[in-house]
């Protein structure tokens, strides 16, 4: 995006700010359960853009807290 608006490329439109239509969906296990979305999202960003991330957490465990 451009000064707020969406730019044509090649007859599409460009959105920054959502994954390419072929974005790969990846998960991941045994992180530790003290990391939260957001150290997560510090961890692979440097490896292309992060659109979303879930956690799945066990519910009788206390959520971990944010830093």
């Amino acid at each position: 995006m451009h000064n707020g608006t969406a730019n044509k490329m090649n007859g599409a439109l460009d959105h920054s700010d959502q994954p390419d239509p072929d974005a790969i969906k990846m998960f991941v296990g045994q992180i530790p359960r003290s990391w939260s979305e957001k150290e997560l999202k510090e961890l692979f960003e440097p490896y292309g853009a992060v659109y979303q991330i879930n956690v799945l957490r066990d519910r009788s465990q206390n959520p971990p807290q944010s830093k």
